[in-house]
């Protein structure tokens, strides 16, 4: 009986150290799936504090373009408003008739429009960066130049940007930066243009807001006789501002725009 009675303690014995064995070896399981678990959690947390930070830079990167966007739109608009005052000093325009042609409310309406369209470009990634180049000349020969005319030339031949109007004769700066001009003047020793009397004889001014800033001119004498000649300026232009080419004092005579020789316009950005 007693034999049977440690055999039974025995068993319970080896039974109970059996069990907490297999408790224990559960345990260390448990401890190391809860601490991958762990771990896991830490990784993920940490991928998304890497997303908010990113995020974060993005969100004020972003603020700070548009700060600088903000910033440039009032920039224009105070260049339109500045622009749009000078309109005024601009010279009466007249077509080659010698009769008034082109209004300066037109004008300024041309520009008004044409400086909405370049708010809206600047605003565009990559178009403010993009170059401008113009050419274009008068499709036939005319006469009758008044003082202060405004030289329209209706041919256009490249106009690349569209920084040029046929309509106002007038070059739109799109961006603050360098320029190059050119512009030439023929006049005709005959009366090509219905007119009697003298013979070809202006002057042709470059204007840039209303103010010169050079010119060329081209006399003829005697009948046949013929004179061309060219002009060329480099202008610092801001965004907005506005290049064509007047007469000083009314002409004489008539003037060619032929095979032979053109008036022309033409300019470029450099820089």
């Amino acid at each position: 009986m007693a034999s049977f009675s440690r055999v039974c303690v025995f068993l319970c014995f080896a039974s109970v150290t059996l069990v907490a064995g297999r408790l224990e070896e559960e345990d260390r399981e448990w401890k190391t799936q809860m601490e991958k678990r762990m771990e896991e959690m830490v990784q993920m947390i940490e991928r998304q504090q890497q997303v908010i930070d990113g995020q974060t830079k993005t969100i004020e990167n972003q603020a700070t373009e548009i700060n600088i966007l903000q910033t440039r739109v009032v920039a224009l608009e105070d260049r339109s408003k500045s622009s749009d005052k000078s309109d005024e000093i601009l010279p009466d325009e007249t077509n080659y008739d010698g009769n008034q042609a082109l209004p300066h409310e037109n004008l300024r309406l041309h520009n008004k429009v044409s400086k909405s369209h370049l708010i809206r470009r600047f605003l565009t990634p990559g178009e403010a960066e993009g170059r401008v180049a113009f050419y274009a000349y008068i499709s036939k020969d005319f006469g009758h130049v008044g003082q202060n005319h405004v030289y329209l030339y209706d041919t256009v031949v490249t106009n690349y940007g569209n920084a040029y109007s046929q309509h106002t004769g007038a070059f739109t700066a799109p961006t603050t930066g360098v320029y190059a001009f050119c512009y030439t003047a023929y006049a005709s020793g005959e009366h090509v243009a219905g007119e009697t009397g003298d013979y070809g004889e202006v002057s042709v001014q470059i204007v840039h807001n209303g103010a010169y800033k050079g010119s060329i001119f081209v006399d003829t004498e005697t009948n046949w006789e013929e004179e061309m000649a060219t002009g060329f300026a480099i202008l610092m232009l801001q965004t907005g501002d506005v290049v064509l080419t007047t007469s000083k004092t009314a002409g004489q005579g008539s003037f060619h725009s032929n095979p032979t020789g053109r008036w022309s316009f033409s300019g470029f950005q450099i820089a």
